[in-house]
């Protein structure tokens, strides 16, 4: 009598999957690591043109901040960082500034972490919607930090402004467009 083993079992084949995101398309927007000296938080904004036609941004980004359900937190926000503080690189007008593919420009949101008033609650955000201009997609960012605002209920942002650097057209984690 013959004894024969049993064929092994088929092994499943291994798949890889790319760590590298498809490129996005358009403008992408991301924030860049916060800064939080002495009460004052500063968040850069990153704008990049992604897609392939130039991308003009007239002014300030659009800006709110949202609560951890993602959503809005009622707070002032100011074009113009010196609503916060006087911060003399911030100190820009607003321009027009129009990005050919793979340029990028930046801004930055600026708040104070500061309680004047103890009978008030403190407000604290977790994530930024972010657009590039008034009526224009917003996309959801979350900044490194939390967006603690104290009871001050304001922040600030500087307008746009030429970019130093290419853009980063990998589509970040956070990511939520959603209309006007």
């Amino acid at each position: 009598m013959g004894c024969s083993t049993p064929a092994p079992a088929p092994q499943p084949t291994p798949t890889t999957t790319s760590t590298t995101a498809e490129p996005s398309h358009g403008p992408v927007i991301s924030l860049g690591p916060g800064d939080a000296a002495m009460g004052l938080r500063l968040v850069p904004i990153r704008l990049g043109n992604c897609g392939t036609a130039p991308l003009t941004v007239t002014g300030y980004p659009a800006l709110r901040v949202l609560d951890e359900d993602h959503k809005p937190i009622d707070v002032k926000v100011n074009n113009g960082a010196d609503s916060v503080a006087l911060v003399p690189s911030l100190q820009q007008p607003p321009t027009t500034i129009t990005l050919a593919p793979g340029q990028q420009a930046e801004a930055t949101v600026l708040w104070r972490n500061l309680v004047t008033d103890s009978t008030v609650v403190a407000t604290s955000g977790t994530y930024f919607d972010v657009a590039p201009g008034d009526g224009q997609a917003w996309q959801t960012r979350k900044p490194d930090g939390p967006i603690d605002l104290g009871n001050t209920g304001k922040l600030g942002v500087s307008p746009w402004t030429a970019g130093s650097g290419p853009a980063d057209c990998q589509a970040p984690d956070q990511v939520q467009r959603t209309g006007p």
